[in-house]
């Protein structure tokens, strides 16, 4: 009798878990829908798979809705028009051209909020960071198909997106926190098309 009361109790558990990461989900994807693009500082930070930190930088990120995004750091710029996406090298002057689809490191908003959820398993689990404990919502790839083995994403009280989590197929673990996030600029399309400086080297893999 034990045994099943506590099989009950588990399962219900597991439910009301899988209940509240899918509200958490439907929150974060409503609220993109809200809102047309958003400027924020970015910190990119990536760690081995002992979970020291190899690299960090910081920089700004402007996002459009359709994958249109510009990530600016110090020494590089990262530039999508939705369709093609450009990797600026200022130290060397040298800026790769690919199709977004094919380039496996773009940053897809879109993607881990509408189209890699329905593929993973989704539960809501407790972080402590500091003297406050979060839940995050976490997701699970249910097959290998997905360049990831498991993702966290954070996010305000407002449903916007403040920090994701990534562990990639190689185990290497990457961080990406949003700052001071403005929705609903002003922003021209033209600034997510990349015109290279005169004497740029153009690596075109289109």
């Amino acid at each position: 009798m034990k045994a099943r009361v506590a099989a009950i109790f588990f399962l219900s558990v597991v439910l009301i878990n899988a209940q509240s990461a899918n509200e958490t989900i439907k929150k974060i994807q409503s609220k993109f829908n809200s809102i047309g693009n958003f400027t924020a500082g970015f910190t990119q930070s990536f760690f081995n798979t002992s979970g020291n930190e190899q690299g960090k930088a910081t920089g700004k990120f402007t996002y459009k809705r359709k994958n249109k995004f510009v990530v600016e750091l110090k020494n590089q710029m990262i530039v999508s028009n939705g369709e093609t996406i450009w990797n600026y090298d200022k130290k060397f002057n040298r800026v790769v051209v690919s199709y977004l689809s094919d380039d496996p490191t773009s940053f897809s908003l879109e993607k881990f909020i509408f189209d890699y959820p329905p593929l993973c398993k989704a539960k809501m689990v407790k972080e402590s960071s500091g003297a406050a404990n979060d839940y995050v919502l976490e997701l699970t790839p249910k097959d290998n198909d997905l360049q990831f083995k498991l993702v966290k994403i954070w996010k305000s009280v407002d449903n916007l997106i403040s920090k994701m989590e990534l562990v990639d197929i190689g185990d290497m673990q990457y961080s990406f926190t949003f700052s001071d996030i403005k929705v609903n600029q002003d922003l021209a399309d033209q600034i997510f098309t990349f015109n290279a400086p005169k004497g740029t080297k153009v690596i075109d893999l289109r």
